[in-house]
């Protein structure tokens, strides 16, 4: 099983590409950060960072837990528990 922050580091580039982050955008991307914070995350690109983190870990998110991926931190948890 990969640590903490091997899974934080895939999380935040599969957010990161998807929401066209700069290099310091990127950098700061911490796990308190998401859909409240980052303006660039809006709903529409919720919906294609929910595909590009089932891309980066070949899983298929269930439908319920969708809304509640809404921060990197719930990602990461998402990754090693299965739920959000």
């Amino acid at each position: 099983m990969q640590d903490d922050a091997a899974i934080k580091a895939r999380v935040v580039e599969a957010i990161a590409a998807t929401l066209k982050l700069d290099a310091a955008e990127r950098a700061n991307l911490m796990l308190d950060e998401g859909y409240a914070t980052l303006k660039k995350w809006t709903s529409a690109r919720h919906a294609e960072i929910i595909v590009a983190f089932e891309d980066a870990f070949g899983i298929e998110v269930d439908e319920r837990s969708i809304p509640k991926l809404n921060r990197v931190a719930k990602f990461v948890d998402y990754v090693k528990t299965g739920a959000a």
